[in-house]
């Protein structure tokens, strides 16, 4: 991995970027952990719409399946629905940083998505169930309910052990949310035991344990920085002093 290798012989000013780098490229799929795919709102190509005009656009979407929902409250179709657009407003809440309103909007969402799960028709498949309990996860990691997030997790691996959407969403949480690479490490280990030799997948893998690697990398080096500072601050306090 060319970029990987960048991040090991580069400059140490250079490789925190360098990551941050990797961990965009690397989060790219449903319930991405930095990089938000709005929803396009009523726009145009080449009109974008701003994020607050979006947040508008689906607040009338919401109070709408709202009034749906009171007429019939166990509408799988209606409240998986409504889930969906806050879970989207509740992303566009964080792009323009407001955090209080993002996390309300989530907890809600997170409401809602339990609630499709209870209505789901018979005829939902494992991985549509599966797809579902990681948006619900996604919802709890943004409301600080990160022991939710877990259990949820942990219950769509059940459902589709060797899907790697479930897979990939889980080992980020792990080692961004709860900051155990560890776990996350152990959880890629589980994941690459179950697929056949040569599959595919075993290879995206290793890019993403390459890229937890990176993180602990860059993580002590933080810490060794910063000890390093406090002991220069240290020494030109005690040569004042004399």
């Amino acid at each position: 991995m060319m970029v990987m290798q960048k991040i090991r012989h580069s400059k140490k000013k250079m490789r925190v970027p360098l990551i941050i780098m990797v961990i965009m490229l690397a989060v790219g799929l449903v319930g991405s952990f930095a990089i938000w795919s709005s929803p396009n709102v009523g726009g145009t190509a080449g009109n974008e719409i701003q994020p607050e005009e979006q947040i508008k656009n689906l607040q009338i979407s919401i109070d709408s399946l709202e009034k749906d929902l009171e007429e019939n409250p166990k509408d799988f179709s209606v409240v998986k629905s409504l889930a969906d657009a806050r879970y989207q407003q509740a992303g566009l809440y964080a792009q323009i940083n407001d955090r209080e309103k993002s996390m309300e909007v989530f907890a809600k969402g997170l409401e809602n998505y339990l609630s499709a799960l209870d209505y789901a028709p018979e005829d939902l498949n494992e991985k549509g169930r599966a797809d579902i309990m990681v948006q619900a996860a996604f919802c709890a990691s943004n409301s600080e309910q990160a022991n939710v997030a877990d259990a949820l997790y942990q219950q769509a691996i059940e459902l589709v052990p060797e899907d790697y959407t479930v897979f990939y969403n889980y080992v980020l949480f792990l080692a961004f949310y709860r900051q155990d690479s560890d776990r996350a490490k152990a959880e890629i280990d589980r994941y690459k035991a179950l697929l056949p030799e040569g599959d595919e997948r075993i290879a995206q893998a290793d890019q993403l344990l390459e890229v937890i690697k990176a993180l602990e990398e860059a993580a002590q080096e933080q810490e060794n920085v910063g000890q390093t500072e406090n002991t220069d601050e240290s020494g030109e306090k005690d040569k004042g002093e004399e």
